[in-house]
């Protein structure tokens, strides 16, 4: 076939990725835009339309070499439609991404959630490669997720599967901005570290962080350096995944289980703690088998991610 090309785009609500991959999955160029989120959907779309030429015009790609697009955005979405029904940080309800995008760039587009995206990404280029099931999770002011299973993302009927931080792992437990209670992102998000390291000082307990704010990044350098509770405080965190990783040990006996976001730049510190944690679950076999690591692509997750998806339109 002559397409040789795709184009993997991870929308932001501040920032937009853009990425031309070959169908080796290298990354031919790379470029980036701010999302102009407060001039309204159309906007925005101009503005990835714009990104993905210029992109394509650095990397002297012609755009008859381009096989299709995926735009992977925060959700909830449905990509069969290829609309986005709610995606809060942009303001968006209901829009329809794919036919707006591909009539402007000219290219078959379609459309992805960006967690997944990323996960898929990790799967086909990062610390999930060569593996057959795997599950993504990333936390940050939440907690995503994403699940493949045989290769294959799982999406669900309702492309809302692998929403990983509202499985409950506290029946009645702390409150999610969800609704539910107990949910893995009230605990292992970095927000909810945070918050419980805040509610425990506000308590009373001593610590070296006397500042009125402090960040998740702060708490683990703190917990580092031998600070009593932010010693705790990240234990817990760990024991919140690890609890969560053995359901998901057992429900799908995946080959790994690859962690992101702002809280892996812990490194050892936490993994530590976490498999920890998880190797000492009762039911033994498929926490033997499952492996917890470390994403390796950083911000390329979810522009290669989008980018296999795209290569799909190849296939």
């Amino acid at each position: 076939m002559s397409k040789k090309y795709v184009v993997g785009i991870d929308l932001g609500g501040t920032n937009a990725r853009a990425a031309a991959v070959d169908r080796d999955l290298h990354i031919a160029a790379r470029n980036r835009c701010s999302t102009p989120a407060a001039d309204g959907f159309a906007a925005v779309m101009r503005s990835l339309a714009q990104l993905t030429d210029e992109l394509l015009r650095d990397a002297k790609i012609d755009k008859s070499e381009v096989g299709g697009l995926c735009i992977a955005c925060p959700g909830p979405l449905d990509g069969d439609q290829g609309i986005v029904i709610h995606a809060p940080n942009l303001q968006w309800f209901d829009v329809p991404v794919v036919k707006t995008l591909g009539d402007l760039t000219g290219l078959k587009t379609i459309l992805e959630n960006d967690a997944n995206a990323a996960g898929y990404g990790e799967f086909i280029a990062g610390a999930g490669k060569g593996a057959q099931t795997m599950i993504m999770m990333t936390l940050g002011t939440g907690v995503g997720g994403a699940v493949v299973i045989d290769g294959q993302l799982r999406r669900g009927p309702s492309w809302t599967g692998g929403e990983l931080g509202h499985t409950v792992i506290l029946d009645g437990g702390r409150q999610c901005a969800c609704g539910q209670r107990g949910c893995l992102e009230a605990y292992a998000s970095a927000t909810s570290t945070v918050g419980r390291f805040v509610e425990a000082r506000q308590a009373g307990r001593p610590s070296s962080l006397t500042a009125a704010a402090v960040s998740c990044r702060e708490i683990f350098t703190a917990a580092k350096e031998g600070d009593e509770l932010a010693k705790e405080i990240v234990a817990g965190t760990a024991h919140y995944i690890a609890v969560a990783a053995s359901n998901l040990a057992n429900l799908l006996n995946p080959d790994r289980l690859v962690i992101s976001g702002g809280p892996i730049q812990a490194g050892d510190f936490l993994f530590d703690q976490i498999r920890a944690a998880y190797v000492n679950r009762p039911f033994a076999r498929p926490v033997q088998h499952m492996q917890i690591l470390s994403a390796t692509l950083g911000e390329d997750a979810g522009v290669v991610g989008a980018a296999g998806c795209a290569l799909r339109l190849l296939a």
